[in-house]
């Protein structure tokens, strides 16, 4: 009698133990889900920023080790967001309100790219829904029909749309640009979602930083690293800068291996100090907010570079700043279609109209900067853009209007072919 009680004992200290880790691994997954949704709900319906939006949100969630999921599915409904948004205007007879929509995403997502069963993805979103005020019914409803759901389209356009989850109004512009073909490698080009950092000349040497940085994903420039590696280096002795700009300095200044150069649109500053490592330069950082001066003004002190930060509005002509540089950057606001890789929100937020908005405020700057360049010295125009309105064809159009320039080179990263965001410089010589 005694054995078979303690053997009973037993069973149910382990029927307990077992319950207690499944309310543990409950509970764990409802804060994972919810910090997810805190992230998308941040961008969705308060429009903020990805990066700023991911990094708030992970703040709330204490198990560091889930951080990686939460940023992988975070980025992965953002890049997969034009294929949800079409499934679930396909399964619903109306559109729902945003807030069921966040939840509808998040389980669509964990059905669709999750390494999760069907039921257990529908019951996470249906118990999110839940906590957060959404309409689980309808969530649950919603999710079931999408298991095995194929969408239909009108066009092949939105059909091209939907595999390259690309509004279809840019997929039109860039199969414009670069045919069908190319448009579709550029677009579904997968890039590194990690960090890329580089040594800052002089605050450590390239052995002790391949060190320190050792299980990241070297480039010729620096490496891609987890956010959690930069503890890794000294205050100041690495600088967080995307392989494409920093590709971007080096062609600005290729031949030109000293001299002053002004930097019409600096902010936030990463291109001006770099510039300041690479030669013997004098540098003038400019931009139009008194703000954004003081955060170049921080940001150069920090890694211990000289550079000159002045308030100027680019898109008008200085006559202060008339035939006084060897080298001038115009580094120009542009639609930011080169990056959507690295911020998908830029799909959420930029809209057709605005590419002829920013080709004036393009075409304005490269005239007010005409006068600038010394004779012999280089103009250098760029844009984190891939598209031609927004890259050659401002470049035609301003030697068009200024003949006393010639063209001396082109550049052009694209995702595909070069690995990093896309980007754009044209250097024009002044005679």
């Amino acid at each position: 009698m005694q054995d078979r009680n303690n053997r009973n004992n037993r069973r149910n200290g382990g029927n307990n133990n077992k319950q207690s880790q499944k309310a543990a691994a409950a509970r764990a997954a409802e804060q994972v889900d919810i910090c997810l949704y805190n992230a998308l709900r941040s961008v969705f319906m308060d429009e903020a920023f990805c990066a700023p939006a991911i990094t708030k949100a992970l703040k709330g969630l204490n198990n560091t080790r889930q951080h990686p999921f939460v940023t992988s599915a975070f980025y992965g409904v953002l890049d997969n967001n034009v294929r949800l948004d079409k499934i679930i205007n396909s399964l619903c007879e109306r559109a729902p309100d945003k807030n069921t929509s966040v939840v509808l995403k998040i389980g669509l997502f964990y059905c669709l790219y999750a390494d999760m069963p069907d039921y257990a993805a529908v019951n996470r979103a249906v118990e999110l829904a839940k906590h957060v005020g959404a309409f689980s019914g309808f969530v649950n409803a919603v999710l079931k029909k999408s298991i095995g759901f194929t969408p239909k389209f009108a066009s092949a356009a939105e059909k091209f749309s939907y595999d390259c989850s690309t509004p279809e109004w840019l997929c039109k512009q860039i199969i414009a640009d670069y045919g069908a073909d190319k448009a579709a490698e550029i677009l579904r080009a997968e890039l590194p979602q990690s960090t890329h950092i580089r040594p800052v000349k002089g605050r450590i040497s390239a052995e002790d930083f391949a060190s320190a940085a050792n299980g990241g994903e070297f480039t010729e420039y620096g490496c891609y690293c987890d956010r959690a590696m930069l503890d890794r280096f000294a205050p100041g002795s690495v600088a967080v800068q995307s392989v494409s700009s920093v590709r971007a300095v080096n062609a600005y200044v290729k031949g030109y291996p000293r001299g002053k150069v002004i930097d019409l649109c600096a902010a936030p500053g990463g291109k001006s100090v770099y510039l300041s490592e690479l030669g013997d330069y004098s540098i003038t950082a400019c931009d139009i907010y008194e703000h954004k001066l003081d955060l170049m003004r921080g940001y150069a002190k920090k890694l211990g570079a000289k550079i000159d930060v002045k308030l100027n509005d680019a898109t008008v002509h200085n006559p202060e700043f008339d035939g006084a540089f060897d080298i001038v950057i115009a580094d120009c606001p542009c639609s930011g279609t080169g990056t959507i890789k690295t911020k998908p929100d830029i799909l959420l937020k930029r809209k057709p109209t605005d590419i002829p908005e920013l080709n004036e405020i393009q075409s304005k700057i490269l005239d007010a900067a005409a006068g600038y360049c010394k004779t012999g010295g280089v103009l250098c125009y760029s844009t984190c853009s891939i598209l031609k309105s927004e890259n050659e064809e401002i470049g035609d159009k301003f030697l068009s209007a200024h003949p006393e320039y010639t063209r001396l080179d082109r550049m052009k990263l694209l995702p595909d072919t070069d690995r990093c965001d896309g980007f754009y410089i044209e250097r024009f010589v002044r005679g």
